[in-house]
């Protein structure tokens, strides 16, 4: 049976992402420890520590992403009150077929149905089997970026670290997961083991930020 998550405050927001981080930052740390005492095995460790790090490193972001959309779902706040952002993800399909046809019966639907989509309130149920965002198996900085734009959230957070992201951590993860042989330096699969784990533990807090500070409510115009 597929389980609905609802997340209606921001204790509980808080709560789900801790506890998410908190096993991933285990099991990471756990490895690290391991590359540290085992210089024999230290290749394959090496590049295990590599695949490990970026499945929780995606992980992280997805599940962090799809609690957020959850709680703003939670908050039951009408579209027309909310940031553009979140009407584009409830008509995700409509976009995609309007954008299949030349009809322009098919456009004036569309327009028809964000229409009325304005008046209606955002409650859309989180299912773990099935969320609002994916990483789509490739967390490379441009795909992170387009995960921001998508939870309505700005911020340069992957853009500062784009070098550690796609091309120590996601370089290294594909000649691994496709069998290439991969020479992984020591020193640096700790440097990069490090600026992950920050950016993660970053994103947990821009995450609780923006719930905090309501950065979902759409920025109305004051009347001068």
């Amino acid at each position: 049976m597929a389980n609905n998550i609802q997340i209606k405050d921001i204790e509980k927001l808080e709560d789900l992402l801790s506890e998410d981080l908190a096993w991933r930052k285990k099991e990471i740390l756990s490895l690290k420890i391991l590359v540290e005492k085992d210089q024999v095995n230290e290749p394959i460790l090496l590049r295990s520590g590599i695949a490990l790090l970026c499945a929780h490193f995606e992980g992280f972001i997805k599940r962090a992403s799809n609690c957020y959309i959850a709680y703003v779902a939670g908050q039951k706040i009408k579209y027309e009150d909310l940031k553009s952002n979140f009407i584009a993800l409830k008509m995700e399909k409509e976009f995609k077929r309007c954008s299949k046809s030349e009809k322009n019966s098919v456009h004036t639907e569309l327009l028809e149905s964000y229409q009325k989509l304005n008046k209606k309130r955002f409650d859309e149920k989180y299912f773990e089997e099935k969320g609002f965002i994916s990483t789509n198996s490739n967390p490379g900085t441009e795909r992170l970026k387009e995960i921001l734009a998508t939870i309505g959230i700005e911020s340069d957070i992957f853009e500062t670290k784009a070098n550690y992201i796609d091309s120590s951590l996601l370089a290294n993860r594909h000649k691994i997961v496709h069998g290439e042989y991969s020479n992984l330096d020591r020193d640096d699969f700790f440097n990069t083991f490090e600026i992950i784990l920050k950016i993660i533990e970053q994103y947990e807090q821009l995450i609780i930020q923006a719930a905090e500070e309501k950065q979902y409510l759409k920025v109305k115009e004051v009347n001068k």
